[in-house]
This record gives structure tokens, C-alpha cells and sequence, in this order.
């Protein structure tokens, strides 16, 4: 593991470094856990050889995400950092509990890695996985720290919603007919990135091109004709996947005596029909924190006036926030829009004040721009 890591860093490097290079190398290892099951035939045709240690999978270039967790672990070590195994309980399989003592439901392992003062927790063997980050579900759960103790309880961190983000922008026209028209980026950050590129892993371009469209038309309450014009980095473990649409929506705006009137919500479909029943029995469950942000700009035809705004939407409850503003600016209406979650579980008995949020959330959403159309 000396000899191998040698070829990775530099003595020179600083330890940030070392560590983002021996990353990056071992996300190199064929990930044997990321695709399609073989019969014993074809791995026997494909002269695979059993991995009995961490050389092993060094030399074959290949392995199991436990098999890349562990080299990981040697090859930090050889640079000289302190690394451990972790072994954690998924939340999409289970809520552990260490004193129900059932070491079965600790299903899976993460890296712990101590460097210049800070604790870094990360699993280069789950794909596409971007440094600092874990898997959602190995997120804020309990850990088995293997060390020479004996085992130390931890807990995973779970990321802000910040770190994982939808940030759409629109640059669109609306025509005479009320039709809109322009291009949309996308950009998909830490978590929201990280769940699209395993989901469609073994997916052709065809089928993730569909993927994508189908996802941003869900997001529009009229139809829609979405193309993505190019596909984003899918193979990579950036923290980002950025897409580019072509975006076209007929009907819009909708006439109303002498005036028309332009919703505001134009991506404000998945929250239309979210928590609408009164009551509810169970606790609510979210992945992850998670935010979304709208940027739109709307070009106004010709001769076409602003009679009125809708007013700024603020609601602000700490750990869910919605935002929303509509501004003027001689003849191009700016839309901005945030819908922010920074929780995971929420017991039932809030599940009132949930619900008028998103009651709220909807109305914002369905308020209307009143324009004087020209001659």
C-alpha cells in the first residue's frame, strides 16, 4: 500500500490534497456492486479472481463497494492519516437502535478519516459518490467504529439542504398568444445529483434524455414539450449534474376581459397536491434536507404593460422556508422562488402546521402577474 500510494500523492501535497488524489484513485476501482448481475459463466469467461485482501483488489483494478471502502482505509493509512471502518445500519432498510443488540442490521460500511483536526465520513465505494458526501441513507445514522478499543458508537453527519440542491433557470419569451418559449439549465447538486446518476446507471442515452424531460414536465401544471438539448456529465463523481432544455408551454397566459394574467408557479406542480388530506396517522419521513431554487426570467411582448404583482410570499418556519418575489423591470418579469426543507422526521402531532405551510406554498404559487396587452 506504501509502493501504490506513492504513485497517487506527492510528499509535497498538502494533506487536503492527499486526500482528494487517493479519493479520486480509488473511485477509479471498477465497482463491481454497480452493475448488472452476472451468471457465474460470464464472471468465469471474464477470468475474475477471488480478492482476498486489499492488495488484491489493488492488483485486479476491480472489486465489491465494500472491497474499495477498505482500500480506501489502507491506502489513507500508508499517507499517513487515521482511518477507520465504520459499520452503519441504513435508514432505508431500518431505524437501529445499539441496544437492541441485532449486529444483522448493520448492512453496511463507511470510511471515517481524520485529517488536520476535521472528521471527513465518505464512501468512495458507492458510484458517483462526490467527495464528503455519504449515500442518503447511510446519513445520520448509528456507526461501529471499528479501532483497537474494541468498537466506538458514532453518528454519521446529515448534510444541510444546501449541499443538496435543484436550481432551476429560465431565460423565456412569452408570445402574443400567451405561449412561453426559451432555454431552461438545471443544475442538480450534491445529494439530487448523486441519486439521478445511480438511478440511471445502466440506463442508454435515450432512456436518461427521457428521464430528465419526463422529470421537468411533472414539475409544469399545463403540458409541456421539453428536449434536452445535450447530456450532462453522467459518469463522473462532480457535485453537480447540469442539464440544458429546450422549454415551450402553449396557454400560459390566460386572457381575462381586457387584461391576461401570468401564474407565477411555473415549476409548482409537485407541491400542488402534497399532505391535502386533514388528518393524518403516521409520522412524515423525508429522505433528505433538500432545497429548490427558481430563477425566471419572463421577456413581455411588445407594448405589453404590467398593471399589477402579486405580493412577496415569505414563510419562514426555521426548518422549512418558502420564498417567493416577482419583480418588474421594463418589459421582463424576474421571477424568484425558494422552497427550503431541513428536516427528516416530524411526528405527527405536526402534522397541521405542515400542511397549512404547503396550503400556503400552493397559493403563493398560484398567483397571477396582471398585464394590459398592446394593441
Amino acid at each position: 500500500m506504501e509502493q501504490a500510494v506513492a504513485t497517487i500523492v506527492s510528499p509535497s501535497d498538502p494533506a487536503d490534497v492527499k486526500l482528494h488524489k487517493i479519493y479520486a484513485r480509488v473511485q477509479q476501482i471498477r465497482n463491481l456492486s454497480f452493475e448488472e448481475e452476472k451468471s457465474e459463466k460470464e464472471k468465469q469467461r471474464e477470468k475474475q479472481k477471488e480478492l482476498n485482501n486489499v492488495e488484491d483488489v489493488w492488483k485486479a483494478g476491480y472489486g465489491y463497494g465494500s472491497h474499495i471502502n477498505y482500500l480506501f482505509i489502507a491506502l489513507c493509512r500508508a499517507a499517513g492519516f487515521e482511518a477507520y471502518s465504520v459499520v452503519v445500519s441504513r435508514r432505508d432498510d431500518y431505524f437501529f437502535e445499539p441496544a437492541s443488540m441485532n449486529p444483522g442490521q448493520l448492512n453496511d460500511n463507511v470510511v471515517l478519516v481524520k485529517a488536520e483536526g476535521k472528521e471527513f465520513y465518505l464512501d468512495p465505494g458507492t458510484e458517483f459518490t462526490p467527495f464528503g458526501l455519504l449515500p442518503w441513507a447511510e446519513t445520520s445514522v448509528k456507526g461501529l467504529k471499528l479501532d483497537k478499543d474494541g468498537g466506538t458508537w458514532v453518528q454519521t453527519p446529515l448534510p444541510e439542504s444546501s449541499a443538496s440542491r435543484i436550481t432551476r433557470v429560465a431565460n423565456l419569451r412569452l408570445d402574443e398568444r400567451g405561449g412561453l418559449q426559451g432555454k431552461l439549465t438545471v443544475t442538480y447538486t450534491g445529494l439530487e445529483a448523486l441519486r439521478r446518476r445511480l438511478e440511471e446507471r445502466n440506463e442508454d442515452d435515450a432512456n436518461k434524455k427521457k428521464f430528465l424531460e419526463d422529470e421537468i414536465k411533472d414539475c409544469v401544471p399545463v403540458a409541456s414539450d421539453v428536449d434536452l438539448t445535450s447530456q450532462p456529465e453522467w459518469k463522473a463523481s462532480a457535485n453537480s449534474l447540469v442539464a440544458v432544455f429546450d422549454f415551450k408551454t402553449e396557454g400560459w397566459a390566460s386572457p381575462a376581459g381586457h387584461q391576461a394574467l401570468i401564474p407565477v408557479g411555473l415549476f409548482g406542480a409537485p407541491e400542488k397536491h402534497l399532505f391535502e388530506h386533514a388528518s393524518r396517522v403516521h409520522p412524515i419521513y423525508f429522505e433528505y434536507p433538500s432545497e429548490v431554487q427558481d430563477d425566471i426570467t419572463i421577456n413581455m411582448p411588445l407594448n405589453w404593460l404590467v398593471k399589477a404583482l402579486p405580493p412577496e410570499q415569505n414563510q419562514n418556519s426555521k426548518v422549512i422556508v418558502y420564498t417567493l418575489k416577482v419583480e418588474d423591470q421594463k418589459g421582463t418579469e424576474h421571477i424568484t422562488r425558494l422552497l427550503k426543507l431541513d428536516l427528516v422526521g416530524l411526528d405527527v402531532k405536526y402534522y397541521g402546521a405542515l400542511r397549512n405551510f404547503y396550503q400556503g406554498v400552493k397559493s403563493g404559487d398560484e398567483q397571477q402577474i396582471v398585464v394590459q396587452p398592446g394593441a
